[in-house]
């Protein structure tokens, strides 16, 4: 039996006429202290979810961790923040054991890599966790309106709402090992075609496709439209580099950025996504710009003049166009070309011979 004036005592307001939260609550098992404890933050409505988000109960504060680690405590403040989270007070108890066990696992790769390729790690992690965090929350607020309170307006609405969607958050983890465990065997493979004996850069062909016309096109479209065309030309252009045999590195804004080791590949990927033919079918226009050589991969990204001059080449293609550096058209044997063009591209101090691929 729910004591109701005893939590309206201990600082939960109107307890009696939150009754169905309150009665929700008790009968998933939590207490008084966690009741108060959650509405002092204005979260006892998600409180239920909130449980299932959580990497265990807190435990350890950054100074704990850091003698339990034998780690300077500075180090261990600095990785914290090089993935992405809050440095707390160092002698408050914000973290579990998983979050101890994380830090555990950089301290140890560090010694294996260095403090640098360690920390830079975390970077890679937090960044893309982060991006997959907010990911998850636009896709559960577009589509369960009743996680939002203000639209409910019934806090037990919301909080059952909010523990359903929470509930996947385990199941996403486990989902997140499982493909992680696959991208680590094909980025293998890849390496082992990009990585010139003896050298520490990676030789590579580095291709950029966005389309164009598209910030006028933002200006015509609603959020729904503008969310759909962009989910679509993800998923789309995902699909073409894979089925190519090559790698996606990232999407920036309306455009991707994609790697391959075989010129032909890189060229097939532009090939596909310029002629795609849900392109016609909804008058966008996709254009390309492609470079082939040496680059350094570090940090999940790609570095060098290949990846500049791809880059600057895909803003000066026209529309449906696809522009070839210099060096990837001598090792494209069976393709036409038009007339070269001669660019001043930002950042090239000479002027930049580029090839539009003919024939498309």
């Amino acid at each position: 039996m729910v004591d109701f004036d005893a939590l309206a005592a201990a600082g939960i307001p109107d307890a009696r006429e939150r009754a169905p939260l309150i009665e929700y609550l008790d009968s998933l098992g939590f207490t008084t202290e966690q009741m108060v404890e959650a509405e002092s933050r204005g979260r006892l409505f998600g409180l239920a979810g909130d449980v299932l988000q959580w990497s265990g109960p807190p435990e350890y504060c950054l100074a704990d961790v850091a003698a339990e680690l034998d780690v300077p405590l500075a180090d261990v403040q600095r990785a914290w923040a090089a993935l992405g989270l809050t440095v707390a007070d160092c002698e408050v108890k914000t973290l579990s054991h998983a979050d101890l066990e994380t830090l555990r696992t950089w301290a140890e790769l560090r010694l294996l890599v260095g403090e640098a390729e360690a920390t830079g790690l975390l970077r890679v992690i937090g960044s893309g966790m982060a991006r997959l965090a907010e990911a998850l929350f636009t896709m559960s607020r577009a589509s369960t309106p009743d996680l939002r309170l203000d639209l409910t307006h019934d806090e037990l609405t919301t909080a059952k709402a909010y523990r359903a969607a929470a509930g996947f958050i385990p199941r996403i983890g486990s989902m997140i090992d499982a493909v992680h465990r696959h991208h680590v065997m094909s980025a293998r493979r890849y390496f082992e075609h990009v990585l010139p004996e003896g050298s520490s850069d990676t030789l590579c062909g580095i291709g950029f496709a966005d389309l164009s016309g598209f910030t006028a096109l933002t200006q015509m479209l609603t959020t729904d439209e503008l969310s759909a065309l962009l989910n679509e030309f993800s998923a789309t252009s995902t699909g073409i580099v894979h089925a190519a045999g090559c790698r996606v590195v990232k999407f920036i804004g309306d455009a991707i950025m994609w790697v391959g080791s075989e010129p032909a590949e890189l060229v097939q990927v532009a090939v596909d996504l310029v002629t795609h033919p849900r392109a016609a079918e909804t008058s966008l226009q996709v254009r390309a710009g492609l470079d082939f050589g040496e680059v350094l991969a570090i940090g999940g990204d790609y570095f060098g003049n290949p990846v500049n001059r791809a880059a600057r080449l895909v803003g000066a293609a026209e529309p449906s166009q696809i522009l070839v550096s210099e060096p990837l058209r001598e090792l494209l044997d069976g393709r036409a070309f038009s007339a070269p063009r001669s660019l001043t591209l930002k950042g090239f101090t000479a002027p930049v011979t580029a090839y539009p691929l003919s024939g498309l």
